[in-house]
């Protein structure tokens, strides 16, 4: 099944990034959408789930 999951707030933070990596990791296909991507690759660091940064 396709799945998109938007970011409303500043960046696309852990929630957003947590159930996309569920829907991927159950076989899903999944689209991120948010209103800063210029905020969201900037991170560098994975999220405090471990989430990798969106920029790897």
């Amino acid at each position: 099944m396709r799945y998109a999951v938007l970011g409303i707030g500043t960046g696309t933070g852990i929630v957003v990034r947590t159930i996309a990596a569920e829907l991927t990791s159950l076989g899903h296909e999944v689209v991120i959408g948010t209103r800063s991507p210029q905020a969201t690759l900037a991170r560098a660091e994975p999220d405090a789930k471990g989430n990798p940064p969106f920029a790897s």
